[in-house]
């Protein structure tokens, strides 16, 4: 009888040893399944950030280039100014230290105007509302992109 009980006692010893280690494959399991939905969802979020930076950057481009197309078309107005008042472009280069070639082009640029009617980011933009039909004069309204109030309008000789 002595060895039915050992007998039992080991089976139920190996039965619990062999539940124990299934708990703990478990637990390991699941804490693999949520560590797996962490990492998951933060590449989500890395990917999501990388592509928010895509356009921001892009957007901040087109901003610097329209800025920097004001800043040039200022400069050459500037400069055609000087010009009109008589100054060789060999003294206006030589007075802003920079080259003929490069007078000549902010001139040029300040003549033909600027090339997109954006501006420089920030300002406020004109657009044609309406057209006032008695006084020919089209009714141009201010939008400031950085305020959310109503428009100024004023109307154009």
């Amino acid at each position: 009888m002595a060895s039915g009980t050992v007998t039992k006692a080991a089976r139920r010893a190996a039965r619990e040893a062999a539940r124990e280690a299934q708990d703990e494959l478990r637990k390991r399991m699941q804490a693999n399944t949520a560590d797996l939905a962490t990492y998951f969802s933060a590449r989500e979020r890395v990917e999501a950030v990388d592509e928010w930076f895509s356009e921001r950057q892009a957007t901040l481009v087109k901003q610097a280039a329209q800025r920097r197309s004001a800043q040039r078309l200022a400069c050459g107005q500037a400069l055609k100014s000087m010009r009109d008042r008589g100054v060789p472009v060999s003294e206006i280069a030589r007075m802003a230290a920079i080259a003929e070639k490069t007078v000549r082009e902010l001139v040029r640029e300040a003549e033909t105007g600027p090339e997109d009617a954006a501006g420089p980011a920030g300002a406020p933009q004109l657009t044609i509302v309406r057209s006032n039909a008695q006084s020919q004069a089209p009714v141009v309204a201010a939008v400031d992109p950085t305020e959310s109030s109503r428009p100024a309008v004023s109307a154009q000789p």
